[in-house]
């Protein structure tokens, strides 16, 4: 299929402030896109360029095979529609004349509206579900109820691509999807869709391509599938996520960890770990930008669960299974590239004690291997003292102990 909106290498400055550089992305017609990026990011100019609201200063849109400054306004306007991030609080209209001041781009002076105007807002009021209050008081209406009220204005100019600023920001998530199966169904009519969206799981689930927008710059575009992925989230939002699929739709579903990434060190620790006892150990140090791997853990184990949603390397034997030989050597090859060996407080069973094992090996090749006050509780220890004399033996041969994460990362900055 032919390209339908054409976006080259646009760029826009305020004054001396550069908000948009080099943007480039093209669509069919049908198309939903999502647009996601941090705060000042240049979304909403991004927006106001396409709708015509700011004036082109570099690159060019191309829509229909027609370059958007060979448009007249009233062209441009009968093509592109635009609902605002921000509804007037009070407008001392009905719903009806409300969504009729969408005609506007048909309107003659001095002329009623005609019935190909009543048939669009009709039309529009439909769509949207608000037909039933056409002639209540948009000021009475409740904030879902004048969102829709608003795309259904913008859809009476009978737009080929309607564009939506931030259109679920201030709604529950019952009217959020109520306005996004809207926005569905327009796409089926052939309408073309662009949104800005700060809900990560509503582009993830709803729209088909996404642009991820970084300091004015295209960081990534294409299919929602291939571009949204929990590397290139964080990078752009710089927060931790989480990546899961979603039961219903299989999209990709994404849960923020609560932290903030620092620039990443460049330094890797390996976690000798297990039961649920080394996810806080691997929130801090994801959180301060530290690599990590882990390993050995037991599928199913808590730890090890984590660690694959966060796509950390781990090193997993059988649910419930002692570690064999060949697992230990693995988790030796993968601690090899580690500058760091954290053995976290875990609980010591037979199963899981050749961990230690791992760990003194990794101290005799001249790993720096750290050790925590508390995995020298005996309440860990169900080995009838074999691993608290492991324990024991790791610090004898140059282990590090400490009191806290703090004092390993105070350690790891001082040199």
């Amino acid at each position: 299929m032919s390209r339908y909106l054409l976006v080259e290498n646009l760029g826009f400055r305020y004054d001396t402030v550069k908000v948009l550089r080099n943007v480039n992305f093209a669509l069919e017609k049908g198309a939903f896109m999502g647009i996601i990026g941090p705060n000042g990011s240049g979304k909403s100019t991004l927006l106001y360029l396409l709708a015509g609201i700011l004036p082109l200063q570099e690159g060019k849109v191309v829509l229909s095979g027609q370059d958007l400054r060979r448009y007249s306004r009233v062209e441009w306007a009968r093509k592109v529609a635009i609902v605002f991030q921000e509804i007037p609080p009070r407008i001392n209209l009905s719903c009806l004349e409300v969504v009729m001041m969408g005609r506007f781009p048909y309107l003659r002076k001095w002329r009623r509206e005609s019935e190909d105007d009543e048939r669009a807002v009709q039309w529009a009021m439909e769509v949207t579900h608000t037909w039933l209050f056409a002639e209540r008081n948009f000021s009475e209406l409740s904030g879902g109820e004048k969102q829709r009220v608003m795309i259904a204005r913008a859809l009476a100019q009978e737009p080929e691509l309607l564009l939506l600023d931030e259109p679920t920001s201030h709604l529950d998530v019952l009217h959020q999807l109520e306005v996004m199966r809207i926005l569905l169904h327009l796409r089926e009519q052939g309408i073309t869709i662009l949104g800005v969206f700060h809900d990560v799981n509503a582009v993830a689930q709803f729209c088909h391509e996404i642009l991820l927008l970084k300091r004015g710059s295209v960081l990534e575009f294409g299919p929602v599938e291939r571009v949204m992925t929990r590397e290139k989230i964080t990078e752009l939002l710089g927060v931790e996520f989480l990546e899961s699929t979603h039961p219903v739709s299989l999209r990709p579903f994404f849960m923020p960890l609560e932290i903030r990434k620092k620039e990443p060190k460049g330094i890797q620790v390996h976690l000798i770990c297990g039961g649920g006892q080394g996810v806080p150990f691997m929130k801090r140090l994801l959180e301060e930008g530290f690599s990590l791997s882990v390993g050995i853990v037991n599928r199913l184990d808590s730890d090890e669960e984590f660690a694959i949603r966060c796509k950390i390397p781990v090193v997993q034997e059988a649910p419930f299974s002692s570690f064999a030989p060949e697992t230990l050597q693995k988790a030796q090859e993968l601690a090899r590239n580690a500058h760091f060996v954290l053995v976290v407080p875990t609980y010591w069973g037979q199963g899981n004690l050749l961990n230690l094992e791992l760990a003194r090996t990794l101290l005799k090749e001249g790993k720096r291997v750290f050790l925590f006050k508390a995995g020298f509780d005996s309440r860990f220890d169900y080995t009838g003292g074999e691993a608290i004399i492991q324990l024991v033996e790791l610090q004898k041969h140059g282990a590090q102990v400490v009191e806290d994460v703090d004092e390993f990362l105070a350690l790891v900055h001082n040199g």
